[in-house]
């Protein structure tokens, strides 16, 4: 199949719709069937070589619970955010609707991050203010956010370490992350990961609702290096 290439390639229809959050109103470009990723044959070989699905396609719980907590917080002038995982990047771009100066975007795969684009432009968030890059958990970069948000990234107990160890690497020392989900039996590994890399936590119930009105349930993990946040 030639060099391995990180990108699901979605070439199905596609659609832009309104997603409200906090009473926020959020374009959201995305695929009009996302199901489509799941049986494509280029999937189901990156599948079998990396365990790999395209679930980036779909909107989770995780990223209404994240983009609420993400839009109840009184954020600075000149924030600079990391989105992991971010596929659709609901969080994020509520995040820049909410006064976050700048977000990066990243995903391990390259075909949501040009979704992210068209969303920026949609929302009309000027030059500069959306990024996008590929992030693999395994071969991490050096450098530092001063706020880290991730929706729906521990959904498996093989995740918590790498993402526990993202947070350490490039989390800024005096930075705040965000990480929210529903209820998982895997999110018991979370408090033990976090205190064997000397991160700082708390975790609290939050509530959303996500596009047809369904009420959601999920944790709020908000980590930190140092004495406190």
């Amino acid at each position: 199949m030639g060099e391995f290439e990180p990108d699901s390639r979605y070439e199905g229809p596609e659609t832009v719709s309104t997603v409200e959050i906090a009473g926020r109103t959020i374009r959201l470009a995305r695929p009009a069937e996302p199901e489509r990723l799941l049986d494509d044959p280029r999937v189901l070989a990156w599948n079998a070589r990396d365990d790999y699905m395209p679930y980036w396609a779909f909107l989770w719980p995780g990223a209404f619970l994240l983009a609420e907590a993400v839009a109840a917080e009184g954020w600075g002038s000149g924030v600079e955010a990391l989105e992991l995982g971010c596929g659709l990047g609901l969080s994020g771009l509520v995040g820049l609707a909410s006064g976050i100066d700048r977000v990066v975007f990243t995903d391990y795969d390259r075909a949501p991050l040009r979704f992210v684009q068209q969303s920026g432009r949609a929302n009309g968030f000027g030059p500069g203010r959306v990024e996008t890059a590929l992030l693999d958990w395994r071969n991490l970069p050096e450098a530092s956010y001063p706020v880290i948000l991730g929706a729906d990234v521990l959904y498996e107990r093989p995740l918590i370490p790498l993402v526990v160890g993202v947070l350490r690497a490039m989390l800024a020392p005096d930075g705040v992350a965000l990480i929210s989900g529903p209820y998982r039996v895997a999110t018991e590994d979370l408090e033990p990961a976090l205190n064997g890399a000397g991160l700082r936590f708390e975790s609290r119930p939050i509530g959303a609702r996500n596009e047809t009105g369904k009420g959601l349930k999920g944790r709020l993990h908000r980590i930190w290096k140092g004495e406190g946040f």
